[in-house]
């Protein structure tokens, strides 16, 4: 069963809060090392809603799916190893495009961008800012569809049968 609109952009505003701030106070670190003075106070603040807009249009894409499909394969829905393997897609694919989206806007603001150091600069990026990504849905994702199906007064979909049940 497919989120509705309303629900999934409620969520995304619940979600992708501490996802942006913590990516972005990530990303900035290391572009400080490249470019002292990049990480400062109104640079992390514009550059965090940047990134919470990015987010929050990223959910619509619903990379859950691809992530339910992948863990469903591979584990029981509802446990722990479930909840890792989706997030795991999950968080690969805010990643990638909020690691490319935010690595041009810090590059073509800073006046210094060429595809070379992009493209190096993106992959600089990916795993720092990967792993906390992965911890922070792996934490926060059921808080946030908890509180977002609580204000939406959606309820949860039912878990399809595991690998074992089939």
């Amino acid at each position: 069963m497919q989120k509705s609109a309303k629900l999934t952009a409620v969520y995304a505003l619940i979600m992708d809060l501490p996802l942006s701030l913590v990516i972005t106070l990530v990303a900035l670190a290391l572009s400080n090392i490249d470019a002292p003075g990049s990480l400062n106070g109104p640079n992390y603040i514009r550059m965090a809603i940047i990134a919470y807009v990015v987010t929050f249009f990223v959910n619509f894409i619903h990379a859950e799916r691809w992530g339910f499909a992948f863990a469903v394969k591979h584990a029981k829905p509802g446990t722990f190893k479930f909840g890792l393997l989706l997030n795991l897609v999950v968080a690969g694919v805010f990643v990638v495009i909020l690691d490319l989206i935010m690595t041009a806007i810090g590059m073509i603001a800073g006046g210094a961008f060429s595809f070379g150091p992009y493209i190096a600069a993106v992959l600089k990026g990916f795993i720092p800012c990967y792993v906390p990504t992965l911890i922070i849905a792996m934490f926060w994702n059921q808080v946030a569809d908890k509180w977002s199906r609580a204000i939406c007064n959606e309820p949860a979909p039912q878990m399809g049968p595991g690998p074992d049940q089939k």
